[in-house]
């Protein structure tokens, strides 16, 4: 079987396992230890303001890739879930099927191309 003829749920079971092991991988690179473990000092009273700080920042990069990994991993449950209930591959704002080639793209897609797109022209002219 190619990658193009695979089936839905091993899309979204390939999807959910990398987001696992990018995790993983974040976890392990921004939350093994603490600023000294970090730094390699015994203590961080005699740092230099600027090493900490990219310490800081290192964690605070970790902790928002966290949060969009475990978004994007809550959204391939969630298309699990449509799966389940025969929904999956529907848009969820107009009804009409999504197009086979954005569900390969984008496995865990609720919306179709169009009305995605007026989604994202709404939260632009919200922002500005």
């Amino acid at each position: 079987m190619t990658e193009h003829e695979r089936n839905p749920e091993e899309e979204l079971e390939k999807k959910a396992e990398n987001l696992r092991r990018l995790r993983e991988a974040v976890d392990n690179a921004a939350f093994s230890g603490d600023q000294r473990d970090i730094t390699g000092e015994l203590t961080t009273v005699d740092q230099h303001t600027g090493d900490l700080a990219d310490a800081t920042y290192q964690r605070e990069l970790g902790e928002t890739t966290r949060e969009v990994i475990d978004e994007e991993a809550a959204q391939a449950e969630a298309a699990r879930q449509r799966l389940a209930a025969g929904t999956y591959g529907t848009c969820e704002v107009c009804g009409r099927p999504i197009p086979p080639e954005r569900l390969r793209a984008r496995p865990h897609a609720t919306l179709c191309i169009e009305c995605q797109g007026k989604r994202e022209a709404s939260r632009r002219r919200e922002e500005s």
